[in-house]
């Protein structure tokens, strides 16, 4: 099937997977945009290596494209649901490796081979979407994909605009709720402050004045 054509059929008729997590009773799930939805069903083909955090709509469009699929997520009810859409529509889970538990505690020792593919989409709470990309994208291969949703939390919005900063990532699609980036180098993800662009004309003083803040609120003095 067209990959237009899935990201239609599965959007008017999505795994209700996040009932627990108070998605929109109509839904029953959490959803991010039709393009961006669009935008990774054409990078996904059968063997095409994927990883993502959180579940969802983006899982059944993974696997319904014949993706060797990695999921993450905390909740079992979720997954038990997720497998029982995909038997009712006809979408294979026999590609679908899960890994039960919350991501910042898997991704640091996850063993794959290098993906093509990572969506950065399960808490979006402080720090874990910086985590989920420093361990994520170190999985990606060159030329390499990584999406994150929700790129209007704070969270999210800093690992995008390092992003954009970086001359190693180039931009290959957005909105104002997601954002992609290819890798375009194998060098490693971490660096010392003084390398990255991300602090370019700073002299440190983004650093200091974040530890000062850091200093204030807690009550270390000023």
């Amino acid at each position: 099937m067209d990959g237009r054509a899935l990201v239609e059929r599965l959007l008017a008729d999505p795994p209700r997977v996040h009932e627990e997590l108070n998605a929109p009773p109509e839904l029953g799930v959490w959803l991010t945009e039709r393009a961006c939805y669009e935008l990774m069903a054409g990078l996904v083909a059968p063997g095409t290596r994927t990883l993502e955090t959180g579940l969802g709509v983006s899982t059944a469009l993974f696997l319904a494209l014949g993706a060797e699929h990695t999921c993450i997520v905390p909740s079992e009810p979720q997954v038990t649901e997720l497998r029982r859409y995909c038997d009712k529509h006809g979408i294979p889970t026999d590609a679908l490796r899960v890994e039960l538990g919350r991501s910042e505690d898997v991704l640091p020792s996850l063993a794959v081979e290098p993906v093509d593919l990572v969506f950065i989409d399960g808490s979006h709470g402080f720090p874990t979407p910086m985590i989920d990309w420093f361990y994520g994208a170190r999985l990606l291969r060159r030329d390499g994909v990584v999406v994150l949703d929700d790129r209007q939390l704070p969270a999210v919005a800093i690992v995008v605009g390092y992003l954009d900063a970086d001359p190693r990532w180039r931009a290959v699609g957005r909105t104002g709720k997601w954002a992609a980036f290819a890798r375009l180098t194998n060098e490693p993800i971490a660096g010392d402050w003084y390398d990255q662009p991300f602090y370019a004309g700073t002299d440190g003083s983004v650093l200091l004045r974040a530890l000062r803040r850091f200093r204030r609120g807690i009550g270390f003095g000023r």
